[in-house]
């Protein structure tokens, strides 16, 4: 019993030492060498995880940065077809950037520029900034970015069609105190149908310029910029049971794709990529044989009495230390 006592004892003492040796496990990589050695590699303040919350730009987070986007657009020229599999596309060799038709749907929210701004704005009203910006030729009471919910663009360079189209819900958003009164005069603005009216309304003729950023966007890739900023003109309007729709002409456009892959390059993780030769690697799937050792004296106890044991909640004991336990009882 005294052995007993004294082992879970020395189990609370060791504890301190073995969430320390659990650290250095988690920190570290481990790796066995032929010999049955193990070597612990300390990466210790250049682990990646700390350089990435500190915001420093190290060689492995260049590989780290590199690699995903890399991965990213490779996935593009796949097709997943279900349980697992995918099949490369074969019509994938025209780069996008030849394409002269789009036809692209992207969701219009607040969006947070940066952490610290933001917080510069707690307790205070800031300028909000949404995903689609607008500018104006002059001061307007309702700016048309803070109520459209989605923006969609129709591109024919061939037919020579320049067309966005702002869309807003019928609906009163309760968290702004302007948006009845808004939707009031988008009422009315839908209906003008001559051009002097249209001329003189400020929903239909203020707009001077219109550009966004693609993300998660349907029809085109994402961090592509759009911009539109020579000759908007009213073209028309729509109405459906649950939203408002403004279309503007433009005479041109400008639209900038964001190639990651290209502007994050990193030399040392592509020289690895062409270093790097397919291996296959064959999986033991046969479960391993578990071992259990006596905590008093080291011997093995058989896996059926140890599964007993601790099913009771204890650990495993060899025979010979149990009935040396029961005696002193």
């Amino acid at each position: 019993m005294k052995k007993i006592k004294n082992f879970i004892l020395g189990l609370f003492k060791a504890l301190p030492f073995g969430l320390q040796g659990a650290e250095r496990e988690i920190m570290g990589s481990n790796n066995t060498g032929d010999d049955g050695t193990v070597i612990t590699q300390e990466v210790s303040d250049e682990r990646v995880a700390k350089h990435l919350l500190k915001g420093e730009v190290t060689q492995e987070v260049e590989e780290l940065r590199y690699r995903t986007y890399k991965v990213a657009n490779e996935s593009e020229r796949y097709q997943y077809v279900g349980n697992g599999v995918a099949f490369k596309s074969e019509n994938d060799d025209s780069p996008k950037r030849s394409r002269t038709k789009y036809n692209v749907t992207q969701e219009n929210r607040i969006i947070c520029s940066s952490i610290l701004k933001e917080l510069q704005h707690m307790d205070n009203y800031g300028t909000e900034e949404y995903r689609v910006e607008i500018t104006y030729n002059d001061i307007v009471r309702f700016r048309l970015e803070q109520y459209a919910h989605t923006i969609n663009v129709k591109i024919d360079d061939t037919a020579g069609i320049i067309e966005t189209t702002l869309r807003f819900w019928k609906t009163s958003d309760k968290y702004k105190t302007t948006s009845r009164q808004f939707l009031n005069e988008l009422e009315k603005a839908v209906k003008l149908d001559n051009d002097y009216a249209i001329s003189r309304n400020e929903i239909l003729s203020s707009i001077k310029t219109i550009s966004f950023s693609t993300y998660k966007a349907s029809g085109d890739d994402d961090f592509v910029t759009y911009a539109f900023i020579d000759g908007c003109k009213y073209v028309g309007s729509f109405e459906t049971e649950d939203e408002y729709t403004l279309t503007f002409a433009w005479d041109s456009y400008i639209r900038t794709p964001l190639n990651l892959e290209e502007k994050y390059y990193s030399k040392t993780m592509d020289d690895k990529y062409k270093a790097v030769e397919r291996k296959n690697v064959d999986l033991n799937l046969t479960p391993l044989e578990k071992k259990y050792f006596c905590p008093i004296c080291g011997k093995e106890v058989d896996e059926y009495s140890a599964n007993i044991q601790m099913a009771d909640g204890r650990k495993p004991i060899c025979n010979d230390c149990m009935k040396k336990t029961l005696k002193k009882n």
